[in-house]
């Protein structure tokens, strides 16, 4: 009797474990599927985070790398307005050259001089040179390597002095429009025309002889 006891409750105390175990194993299979469930909740997240952060970079870049343009600055190379199409050269463009430089639109010089030249208001001369260019019609002083003042000869056409003046500017590619500072017999200036420093109109009887041009005023 004893021993059928004992093999009862040893067989009782097998299913009262075997249930525990199976009840244990359940709870840990639920506890997973809530992580994993928990996991797959998260990621897609994650990944649309991914995507906006992506899709949001390029556009930062664009804003950043955009060139800046000044829309004041005037285009280059733009005529100047009293610039017409009977000049032969334009004065100013000639300014502060070298000789290689004026030899490029006229030519190697025909001759030249050498000459001192002295800066205004002082007892400071300095060596410069004359080139003539186009059979004399152009003659330009060169300071320390630089184009100083220019020469030129109205030798093309006969122009009155009095009444037909303008056209001779006109010519040197200077406006037509800017009174004369001096009025003589022989000779008519201009100070601070067409961003040279100063024209000087002499005659010859009573046509226009020859224009002779401060290029800059360091050089008056």
């Amino acid at each position: 009797m004893k021993k059928h006891l004992i093999i009862i409750f040893s067989a009782a105390s097998l299913i009262l474990s075997a249930c525990s175990k199976e009840d244990i194993q359940e709870e840990q299979a639920t506890a997973q599927a809530e992580v994993n469930s928990s996991d797959q909740t998260t990621e897609p997240a994650d990944d649309s985070k991914k995507d906006t952060q992506e899709t949001a970079t390029p556009s930062e870049e664009n804003t950043t790398s955009e060139p800046q343009t000044n829309s004041e600055d005037p285009p280059e190379g733009e005529d100047k307005e009293y610039i017409t199409s009977n000049h032969q050269f334009v004065a100013s463009e000639v300014t502060n050259l070298s000789e290689k430089e004026v030899s490029t639109f006229w030519g190697e010089p025909q001759r030249s001089e050498e000459i001192k030249f002295r800066y205004s208001g002082t007892t400071k001369f300095v060596p410069a040179v004359v080139h003539y260019y186009m059979d004399e019609k152009y003659a330009v002083t060169f300071v320390e390597g630089k184009a100083a003042r220019l020469v030129y000869s109205v030798i093309d056409e006969e122009i009155l002095f009095d009444e037909e003046k303008i056209r001779a500017l006109e010519l040197a590619g200077l406006p037509i429009d800017v009174e004369e500072t001096t009025d003589t017999d022989t000779a008519f200036v201009w100070t601070e025309l067409g961003d040279v420093h100063q024209v000087t109109m002499f005659s010859k009887g009573e046509f226009v002889d020859y224009l002779y041009i401060i290029l800059d005023e360091a050089y008056k």
